[in-house]
């Protein structure tokens, strides 16, 4: 059972990883699989055989996620914008409390709230990258791979970041489409050099993130939640605005609002369920 869980938690967090403004390493948090993945990295060589089988059962997850429930997610979006934009915002809101319940002290300080805005103004700063400034193709080129290199390390950094979202990245570097594109035609070469340069980065990252997380985990998580704020910002400017018509009437406006409302609150009941169920 135990193990089921973790395919579980894996698949939910890389299913919501094709969402931009949605993070993965935020899903980890509220599902309470954070802190094992990152302490199963950085101190991997401490419990080589433990570490393995749980870093490989929840890669299961993640891996089967984005293959399937990922492509659903994006139908979705697609044709259901406005409701289902608000029920990921309902989730990505809902997970605040739980975030606010690991900054490990009792009282407010007004240096929490500099921190929450510290990072609340990196990821809406982040959020205003022009999209594509690189454009790229998936041909071997010394150019590619050096630029598949970069984005690899950025990936990496996205994926253990909380708040920052994955594929919002990958779209401001222009490696969105090509990323898709190597998946469904399945580039090996492409998928080899990401994949390296993905685990190289999620490693250099994760040992000074514990650190940090470790010695200040007050500031780390109050930063954290501004980073979760600020990643609503996404949503609402690259799905939720460009789907609203010039012209619609008034039930038209009526409509969505109350289902939006409706899927809003069941994103904040749905994300609360899971870090209850599922949450360590």
């Amino acid at each position: 059972m135990k193990d089921l869980i973790i395919i579980l938690k894996g698949f939910i967090i890389g299913s919501s990883m094709s969402v931009p403004g949605v993070s993965g390493g935020t899903m980890a948090i509220l599902l309470g699989i954070y802190d094992k993945l990152i302490s199963s990295i950085s101190n991997f060589f401490k419990d080589i055989k433990g570490n393995l089988m749980f870093l490989m059962k929840f890669c299961l997850g993640g891996l089967l996620g984005i293959g399937s429930l990922a492509f659903v997610i994006t139908w979705l979006l697609d044709h259901v914008t406005i409701p289902v934009s608000f029920f990921f915002l309902g989730a990505v809101v809902g997970g605040i409390p739980a975030l606010y319940a690991k900054a490990s002290e009792k009282k407010t300080k007004l240096t929490s709230l500099l921190y929450f805005i510290v990072g609340l103004v990196i990821v809406v700063a982040i959020g205003r990258i022009p999209h594509g400034m690189i454009t790229m193709s998936s041909g071997l080129t010394l150019t590619n791979l050096m630029m598949w290199l970069v984005t690899g390390v950025i990936i990496a950094v996205a994926l253990v970041l909380p708040g920052i979202s994955t594929s919002h990245m990958l779209i401001v570097l222009g490696m969105y489409d090509v990323t898709l594109l190597a998946i469904t035609e399945f580039d090996i070469i492409f998928l080899a050099v990401l994949g390296i340069s993905v685990l190289l980065g999620i490693i250099l990252i994760t040992k000074p993130l514990e650190w940090v997380m470790n010695r200040f985990p007050h500031q780390t998580y109050w930063m954290i939640m501004g980073f979760v704020l600020g990643s609503t910002e996404a949503i609402f400017r690259d799905k939720i605005i460009p789907a609203l018509p010039q012209t619609a009437g008034l039930m038209w406006w009526a409509g969505v609002a109350i289902i939006s409302v409706i899927t809003f609150g069941a994103g904040i009941a749905g994300i609360y369920f899971l870090s209850k169920k599922f949450g360590d």
